[in-house]
């Protein structure tokens, strides 16, 4: 009976086991199949084209040809031209998600899928016939060389400038390494973009010339991103009766760059199986040899200096602005440094820029290896120091150095200046309260009543003057004439002008 329980135990075990095993390793599918192609390839009029002749499939100006099969040469096999070919698939999830977004690793389902009889890095004869990536698909077809008229011709992308010295568009150089003169109006440049083939163009106008180059202006300073992009040049193609490709434009040379540190070629469909080539910093060109050789390698590429700039320049000129000379900055503050720089070869947004503070024996860093900073922020010590110095260091693109100090002091503010600003501040308080305060009153006190007139004097009540006399009632006598009562001293009335000595 435990030998049994035991068993039992140990197969729910080991179910539980291939559950965690298997649903977890369902979430990352494997590679899809490839697409398989197989016929005969023949030149215009049907006859077979010569053994050996290699096919490949490209996708986006990518070769994703591959041979994974007995059989599978990539090339024609025999006197019937016949060939057999894989085209690899873009790795996906269950969900049809890429597993690995940073790079493309083949076609993604419903791509379309062109024919070459050969791989673009000399001229390439394109086949009329086209096909639609599926995984696990076998197609079996016959293909046919397009017209001679309207296949490219195979012009390269010599340069890319992505940083010029002295700012403005960015620029590239195209070479045509062929014995003709071919029409750039033929042709245009395009970037991919996150999630699509087609990110945005630039029409071509003129000619190129035998064996000649020619620089192109791209439309602004940012086309291409600088840490890091993919570049084509495609062929405009004017369809018709057996066009190249079904009459679909047709990618002839793609270049890959991204920088060593820091990169953003990172994403499908920019960044593919093909490799990249370094990325061109300011005032450097990404460039093929002289003979513009391509074998499809980042090899083909190096690093130089931009056309037209000088290997080497004087340095950098940098002026301090604050602090000035002597200047007497409080410590324990925030102050904010300020700076101009300039080079004769590159803008100032390119000039590596360094800064710090040397107090006593102690240097502080402000700032280190910023791109064209003109200023810093610096909470200041506690200290009092008349001999502090600011240092700020520049260096261009190309090595060349300059540098400029400036020496300042730091002061402590002293306690009596402190006491006296806080006793002004507590008298200039006290006196915005109080008239706050008699503002407050008068606004709360009624108005005055306006004053009541003067009362005329009248007689005293009670008081008969005798005819013909003047009486007098507590030290008042009254006149006689108009009977108003006036001091006894008074020789005449002040009212009427009587004059008591009259009645004598």
């Amino acid at each position: 009976m435990q030998r049994c329980a035991r068993t039992i135990a140990c197969i729910v075990l080991l179910g539980l086991l291939s559950i965690v095993a298997f649903g977890s390793l369902s979430v990352i599918a494997p590679p899809p199949i490839a697409m398989r192609t197989q016929g005969h390839a023949l030149d215009q009029g049907g006859s077979p084209l010569p053994i050996g002749t290699p096919i490949r499939t490209f996708v986006d100006g990518v070769n994703y040809t591959g041979g994974r099969f007995p059989g599978d040469t990539m090339t024609i096999r025999d006197g019937t031209g016949s060939f057999a070919l894989l085209t690899a698939g873009n790795s996906k999830t269950n969900a049809n998600v890429s597993d690995t977004p940073t790079v493309q690793e083949g076609a993604n389902l419903g791509d379309t899928i062109l024919y070459a009889a050969g791989d673009f890095t000399v001229a390439t004869p394109v086949f009329q016939e086209t096909s639609t990536w599926a995984p696990e698909t076998i197609v079996t077809q016959d293909l046919h060389l397009g017209s001679a008229p309207s296949t490219p011709q195979i012009l390269k992308i010599e340069g890319i400038v992505t940083q010029p010295a002295q700012g403005g568009d960015q620029f590239v150089f195209l070479c045509n390494p062929t014995g003709s003169t071919v029409s750039l109006a033929d042709y245009y440049l395009e970037r991919d973009a996150l999630g699509t083939y087609h990110g945005g163009s630039i029409s071509l106008a003129g000619v190129l010339g035998a064996s000649s180059k020619v620089r192109t202006n791209l439309t602004s300073p940012s086309w291409l991103s600088v840490g890091g992009d993919a570049l084509k040049l495609v062929y405009k193609n004017p369809g018709g009766a057996a066009a190249p490709a079904g009459g679909r434009d047709v990618v002839v040379d793609r270049v890959e760059f991204n920088a060593t540190s820091g990169g953003t070629l990172t994403w499908e469909p920019g960044n593919t199986i093909m490799g990249d080539a370094p990325a061109p910093g300011p005032g450097r060109i990404l460039q093929r040899d002289a003979a513009c050789t391509d074998t499809n390698d980042p090899a083909d590429f190096s690093l130089a200096t931009e056309p037209g700039v000088p290997a080497k320049g004087p340095p950098p000129a940098v002026a301090i602005v604050v602090p000035s000379p002597g200047q007497t900055i409080e410590a324990a503050t925030s102050v904010t440094f300020s700076w101009t720089v300039s080079d004769d070869l590159f803008v100032s947004s390119y000039l590596h820029v360094w800064a710090n503070v040397t107090i006593g024996n102690e240097t502080i860093p402000l700032l280190t290896d910023q791109a064209g900073a003109t200023s810093v922020v610096w909470a200041t010590r506690d200290v009092a120091d008349s001999n502090v110095v600011l240092r700020v260091d520049v260096e261009d693109p190309f090595g060349a150095h300059g540098s400029a100090s400036q020496t300042f002091a730091l002061t402590r503010q002293s306690p009596i200046a402190l006491i006296a600003a806080v006793l002004i501040a507590v008298v200039l308080l006290v006196f915005l309260i109080f008239g706050l305060r008699r503002a407050r009153k008068h606004e709360e006190q009624p108005p005055s009543p306006p004053p009541a007139p003067p009362t005329p004097p009248t007689a005293l009540a009670g008081v008969a003057p005798p005819l013909g006399g003047p009486v007098s009632v507590a030290g008042k006598k009254v006149c006689p004439q108009c009977h108003t009562a006036v001091d006894i001293a008074d020789v005449s009335c002040f009212f009427c002008g009587y004059r008591f000595s009259e009645q004598k």
